[in-house]
């Protein structure tokens, strides 16, 4: 493994101008911060024990997420680097468990037995497994893009384990170029004897830690390690220098990335990936407060505000690409109707299920262009101009929804439903729907009566 190599302070100034946010950037003319925001970014990004190494793997990485915009910006941020942020967030539990885990090696003696066992078993094992694997994952998809492999991002993440992912990025950075010492902190050998110690796994003796990797059977294999305690504590601060590279990178990227956060898509894939449930809900209230003071506004009549926010309501849409023909009040009622086209009318049950969510969705619209103004929300779905299937809700389930205290299928099982008149139901198992997404890997969706884990 090699150490950091000693260099001037002119080199030092010279890696440290590369590494200002300013240099990094390869779309933007300048990050558009304000100085002490900027200061303190450049802080995050040029803050390492060996400033070389940092700056060869952020250039390295900026280079090939670049590259992979290159071929199609938009389904690189919306099915890569988007949802890569989403799986970074929901690391942040066990990053702080590391790093509590590392603040505890100062009550433990130095170089000791106790020092060694700690460091290995509980920040060296869980920075491989935890953070290092789900952070091969951004490399390993972005080059499956760039090569027009990529399937999907749980394809990257869960289809191969970390000693896979590292020999692909490996076999790239030999093919096309990049830091040779990218992965200087890893050692599948050390993982996975940590991961199986047993009895034979991991021998702390004074000085120095025998790693075992044991394949079982009749005539078990060995593979060994012998780590001096200064190889564990080098191994493990090249592990951190690697994820502090790549999330200085990625904020960079996102940075350089944001023209393109302004389009429908993207956007809708930022706020739901990069954000987390309160971060949404705050966004959701600002734009809501807009729409109220339309709402709420006395000095216009109420045709004039509901005409307007009709239009709105119609712009939505359009931004979403979802047809709207027209939309109607009935203000007595308190009731709000949006007429739609479908292609055409539902007869079976699995063509009723498969027509009343993309409904629904209307009505959640209409709840949130129109307030306060209405009680209950109508979308009447129309083939050729004639009605063929009706969805209502009243306006509380469809707040759940809003603040991620329901989900889809929970208006589903609320909703009333008419086909040519009359009055249906669609019965969901929901235990059955459980024990399915129980066995679905990514973020849980909003369920009435369960935490959100998004």
């Amino acid at each position: 493994m090699q150490f950091p190599v000693a260099i001037t302070p002119a080199e030092i100034l010279s890696i440290l101008e590369r590494l200002h946010p300013d240099s990094l950037l390869l779309v933007r003319g300048e990050t558009g911060l304000d100085g002490e925001t900027q200061k303190a970014l450049w802080r995050k990004v040029a803050l390492s024990y060996d400033p070389a190494r940092r700056l060869a793997i952020v250039e390295y990485l900026l280079l090939i997420m670049h590259q992979a915009c290159g071929q199609d910006r938009a389904g690189y941020l919306t099915k890569i680097f988007l949802p890569w942020i989403g799986i970074k967030r929901r690391l942040h539990d066990q990053v702080v468990r590391i790093t509590d885990d590392i603040s505890r090696t100062n009550e433990i003696e130095a170089y000791s037995a106790d020092d060694a066992a700690h460091i290995a078993t509980k920040v060296y094992r869980p920075l491989v497994s935890d953070v290092f694997d789900p952070y091969m994952t951004l490399l390993v998809a972005t080059y499956a893009f760039i090569e027009g492999s990529f399937v999907d991002i749980e394809t990257s993440n869960l289809g191969a384990q970390e000693r896979s992912k590292a020999e692909v990025v490996e076999s790239r950075i030999k093919q096309s170029g990049g830091p040779a010492n990218l992965l200087d902190g890893y050692d599948p050998v050390v993982r996975n004897a940590l991961s199986h110690t047993g009895s034979e796994g991991a021998l702390y003796e004074p000085g120095s830690i025998l790693f075992r990797n044991i394949k079982r059977g009749p005539s078990p294999v060995v593979e060994s390690r012998r780590w001096s305690h200064d190889d564990l504590h080098s191994h493990v601060i090249a592990l951190i220098e690697l994820i502090m590279s790549i999330d200085a990178a990625v904020e960079i990227f996102g940075i350089d990335s944001v023209e393109s956060m302004s389009e429908r898509e993207v956007a809708d894939r930022f706020v739901y990936h990069a954000l987390d449930r309160d971060e949404r809900l705050a966004l959701s209230a600002t734009l809501g407060d807009k729409l109220r003071q339309l709402q709420t506004i006395d000095t216009v009549p109420l045709a004039e505000r509901l005409d307007l926010l009709g239009k709105i309501l119609f712009l939505q849409c359009a931004e979403r690409a979802i047809p709207c023909t027209s939309v109607g009040f009935n203000n007595e009622d308190r009731t709000c109707f949006v007429i739609v086209p479908i292609d055409a009318k539902p007869v079976s049950e699995d063509e009723i299920r498969e027509v009343v969510p993309p409904l629904i969705r209307y009505l959640i619209l209409a709840r949130s262009v129109f307030g306060e103004l209405f009680d209950r929300f109508v979308v009447d779905g129309r083939v050729d101009g004639t009605s063929v299937i009706k969805v209502a809700l009243p306006a509380p389930p469809l707040d759940e929804y809003i603040v991620e205290k329901a989900g889809l299928v929970d208006l589903i099982s609320d909703a009333q439903i008419w086909l040519d008149g009359a009055q249906i139901a669609i019965v969901l198992d929901f235990e059955a729907l459980a024990a399915s997404e129980d066995q679905k890997p990514g973020p849980r969706l909003p369920r009435r009566g369960r935490p959100v884990s998004n």
